[in-house]
């Protein structure tokens, strides 16, 4: 974290591209301080639960995953049309929240997920 050189600001500086080059520039007084080699300018990217996802299926497309009748908001015609889904939970939020559980329709392979 880097702070404004102004003596009488002192505010946090920010990353910003001006005419194509890296400057940092005061999120208060807006002066701009040219990128030397003390700054690294880094970027986070959120991570995605779907990323994590274990959809990957064994030998000869074989599952050991357990199997239950649902309707597949996919390929269901009617919404009455229930289809074999492979299921299994995985924690994606917080340890005091209860796990998400995933389904994976056996006919289209669209993979859908339900919250408690």
């Amino acid at each position: 974290m880097e702070f404004c050189k102004d003596e009488d600001c002192g505010g946090l500086l920010v990353s910003e591209k001006v005419d194509g080059e890296s400057v940092m520039k005061c999120r208060d007084c807006g002066t701009v301080h040219d990128v030397d080699g003390s700054y690294r300018v880094t970027e986070t990217k959120e991570e995605d639960p779907m990323d994590r996802l274990n959809v990957n299926e064994g030998a000869n497309n074989e599952s050991t995953r357990p199997t239950t009748n649902k309707v597949c908001p996919k390929c269901s015609s009617d919404n009455e049309d229930e289809k074999e889904h492979e299921w299994w939970m995985e924690q994606t939020r917080s340890s005091d929240e209860p796990p998400t559980r995933f389904y994976k329709c056996r006919d289209c392979g669209n993979v859908h997920k339900e919250y408690d």
